[in-house]
C-alpha cells in the first residue's frame, strides 16, 4: 500500500500539466560533527546545482559538489526535496518560510547518501534562502556519519 501511495504522490507532483521552473542553487555546508572513526579531515562543501521546482511541493536538483578536506575533491550531486504546500509562517509578515525534507547522494568513489531537512525563506519574488542540515552515510569513512549545517541561495 505504501508503494501505491508514494507512486500516486509522485505522479501528482510531477504531472505533465505542472509547469515548474529551473533555477540555480548555490550552497555552502560546514561539517560540524564527525565520528571518531573518520579517516580524513572533511571541513566543508560547496555545491553548485540546478534545481527544477514543480508547483506541487517537489523539487529535483543535480550538479557538482566541491569538497574541502585533506585534499580537494569534486563529486556529482543528485537529490530531491518535498516542501510544505503552504508557508509555515511569514518573517515580518512579508517573507514566506517553507519547511522541507529531502534525500540525495554525492557520487564519489563510494556514494555518500544523505537525508536533509531545512527551511526555505522567500527573500524576494525570485530569490530564496535555504537553511539546512544533512547527515552523510557512506562506506567511505571520510564521509560516513558526517553532519553538516548549510546555507544556500537560489535565484
Amino acid at each position: 500500500m505504501k508503494k501505491f501511495v508514494t507512486a500516486a504522490l509522485l505522479a501528482g507532483a510531477t504531472s505533465a500539466f505542472a509547469a515548474g521552473q529551473f533555477s540555480p542553487l548555490v550552497s555552502y555546508e560546514h561539517v560540524y560533527s564527525t565520528p571518531s572513526t573518520a579517516t580524513s579531515n572533511t571541513a566543508s562543501m560547496i555545491n553548485a546545482t540546478m534545481e527544477y521546482t514543480y508547483p506541487r511541493s517537489l523539487s529535483v536538483y543535480g550538479g557538482f559538489t566541491f569538497i574541502l578536506r585533506d585534499s580537494f575533491e569534486t563529486a556529482a550531486q543528485l537529490g530531491s526535496r518535498f516542501y510544505t504546500p503552504e508557508p509555515l509562517f511569514y518573517v515580518n509578515g512579508i517573507a514566506p518560510v517553507w519547511s522541507y525534507v529531502g534525500l540525495g547522494a554525492n557520487v564519489l568513489d563510494n556514494v555518500a547518501f544523505f537525508p536533509e531537512i531545512g527551511f526555505r525563506i522567500g527573500i524576494s519574488d525570485n530569490t530564496r534562502l535555504d537553511l539546512f542540515m544533512k547527515v552523510y552515510n557512506s562506506n567511505d569513512t571520510a564521509y560516513d556519519r558526517h553532519a553538516t549545517l548549510g546555507a544556500g541561495l537560489t535565484f
